[in-house]
């Protein structure tokens, strides 16, 4: 660790600025961001799925009922030529419980549960990915937000500082000391500066509204954010241990695999239609009258055996759903190996970026020592009338955009960093 970021002043309306900390604003985004609760609303109705599924294993139970009331039989002699009217029951019921328990399904129904998990888990998978991302997304929008304040903070400075410079130029141009045009380059630069202010500010209120829609807060909220205790950090592993890190820790690998099981799982319930279907029944039954006319009583029995369903059609029919399965199953293996050349490539260039980064905080040091040197310079000879004013003023610039610069590069090894992190899977 090393290279120690602060705070800066600068603020907008207190009234709609709030103070926030990285930590605060990722633990909002995971418990307010309405893409994870969508990813969350997903697992609950793949569990449920699931739950549903198991059911298949549990006995199932029917109740038939029903009642008739019979009026006015006759029985006709040829063809409707006569009718004797028949004295019968007015009244037929019947009721009857039939249970049935599977007991063979070839596996189909162990498959379609095995099938579900793996459904449930690249759903949950997605609720980690969706969070990774978030996280990702609400840290380099947060370091982004810090630039623009320091940006506007230095940019401010450079306002004040050409303010004194004008002030001293109209009155060394009334004098004939300094040329007109050198009073409009100053005024020009101010003018510069004014836009470069206020465009950040329209940059820093965009931004926050983006923040306040991640993390769940009013969308007229300004963040401003707090970097204390934050340092810009140090990687000690080498680019092959950052991948092999990401292989065994990156949600979508592991998704791509689950797809790779899912698609197996397909297959193994097409194959279970070769197999037959075995059921165990009961059945409770009444009825009255039995039968009419000899048995005018109530007729109670129960029966129970087993009986068989086998689809012979399905030894030719299920070959092309086979073949589709198949296929599906090599498809989702190409797309676990395109998925591991996409991790492969977030994380070298995350890892070439972020060691870039780093070794460009030292340049930029350079350059403001450097900045700093010619400023002094410039104004011990400005002081003693060996310089001109818009020397000063130039000096200045060069030395608040080394100190923008300087400052840029460290915010951006941080953000570098925790994009390695993502790449990797670490966050």
């Amino acid at each position: 660790m090393s290279c120690f970021i602060g705070g800066t002043g600068y603020s907008q309306n207190d009234e709609t600025v709030r103070i926030i900390k990285l930590d605060e604003a990722i633990q909002l985004g995971i418990k307010n961001n309405n893409q994870i609760k969508l990813a969350n609303s997903d697992v609950s109705i793949a569990n449920e799925n699931l739950s549903q599924t198991k059911i298949s294993k549990a006995p199932m139970v029917g109740l038939n009922m029903g009642y008739n009331y019979i009026g006015n039989p006759k029985i006709y002699e040829g063809f409707y030529e006569r009718n004797v009217e028949v004295d019968y029951f007015d009244h037929q019921a019947n009721a009857g419980v039939l249970a049935t328990m599977p007991l063979y399904y070839g596996g189909v129904i162990n498959n379609q549960i095995d099938k579900q998990k793996l459904i449930v888990s690249m759903q949950e998978s997605v609720v980690k990915m969706t969070e990774t991302e978030i996280k990702q997304t609400i840290t380099s929008q947060f370091f982004t937000l810090e630039k623009l304040y320091k940006q506007i903070e230095v940019t401010k400075q450079n306002i004040i500082n050409t303010e004194l410079r004008i002030k001293q130029l109209k009155s060394r141009v009334a004098n004939g000391q300094n040329l007109k045009s050198d009073l409009l380059r100053t005024e020009l630069q101010q003018s510069n500066f004014e836009v470069a202010v206020f465009r950040s500010t329209n940059s820093i209120e965009l931004i926050s509204n983006y923040l306040d829609i991640l993390t769940g807060l009013p969308t007229n909220t300004i963040l401003k954010p707090v970097l204390d205790g934050i340092l810009i950090p140090k990687i000690d592993s080498s680019l092959q241990e950052s991948l092999s890190e990401a292989y065994q820790n990156r949600y979508e690998i592991k998704r791509s695999e689950i797809n790779v099981k899912i698609a197996e799982s397909s297959l193994d319930i097409t194959k279970s239609g070769f197999k037959p279907n075995i059921n165990a029944n009961l059945l409770l039954n009444t009825q009255y009258p039995a039968q009419w006319p000899n048995y005018p009583n109530i007729l109670n029995y129960w029966a129970a055996g087993v009986s068989l369903n086998w689809d012979i059609s399905s030894f030719y029919n299920l070959k092309h759903r086979i073949n589709s399965d198949q296929l599906q199953i090599d498809k989702s293996n190409i797309a676990l190996d395109a998925t591991k050349d996409v991790i492969n490539q977030d994380v070298k260039s995350a890892f070439v970026r972020f060691t870039e980064s780093v070794k460009n905080i030292s340049t930029f040091k350079k350059d403001v020592d450097l900045a700093l040197s010619n400023y002094k310079i410039v104004k011990s000879r400005y002081d003693n009338d060996f310089a001109l004013i818009s020397d000063i003023v130039d000096a200045e610039l060069q030395l608040n955009e080394a100190k923008i610069s300087l400052n840029n590069a460290n915010i951006d090894s941080i953000i570098q960093y925790y994009f390695l992190q993502y790449a990797m899977g670490k966050i």
